[in-house]
């Protein structure tokens, strides 16, 4: 028996019923990934809460509180502090939303845009290494799967979209008169 094909057997017969043991797998692997991501982002200022609530603004550009605190997966006291302190950073700001003067958006700075800029540099060789044990494919049948549960997580339809896709939505077109 290959190491490999001994592994599996060994997860098979795990004192744990399957989905169990891939649950802590994953809070295993994500608490390293958070552990090796904190020390980089310590470096530059920021928390993880923080880098997120910036990454997912990157990602989708002005957002309020309660779409950011959703795509972000944060609750609303940790975003709110986090955001305070970036405020306060010069790395986002607080406004009024253009298309709804009732709407307070958040907004990355410019400053912010460059620091996030430096991170990514600095945090793709860590990806990578986090994923070095896998081939491509092994990753991409991960990321299949892991969408999956992810998307089976989560009800509503629009938020799903846009965090399995981890993008802006796509613009509407006008429709022809």
């Amino acid at each position: 028996m290959r190491e490999g094909e001994e592994r599996a057997a060994m997860v098979e017969d795990h004192a744990l019923p399957l989905p169990s043991y891939l649950s802590y797998l994953l809070y295993q692997t994500e608490q390293h990934r958070r552990a090796m991501a904190a020390d980089l982002l310590a470096r530059h200022g920021l928390s993880f809460a923080k880098w997120v609530a910036m990454i997912s603004l990157r990602r989708f550009g002005d957002l309020s509180m309660t779409r950011l605190a959703k795509l972000a997966a944060t609750d609303r006291t940790t975003l709110t502090r986090s955001i305070d302190s970036l405020i306060v950073d010069g790395l986002v700001m607080r406004e009024t939303s253009t298309a709804d003067r009732r709407i307070v958006v958040i907004r990355l700075t410019e400053a912010g845009r460059a620091l996030l800029a430096t991170i990514r540099a600095e945090i793709r060789p860590l990806n990578h290494d986090i994923c070095a044990h896998l081939t491509l494919d092994e990753q991409a049948v991960m990321t299949r799967a892991l969408q999956k549960m992810l998307g089976g997580l989560i009800a509503e339809p629009d938020w799903k979209d846009d965090v399995l896709a981890f993008s802006a939505p796509a613009p509407v077109a006008p429709v022809a008169a």
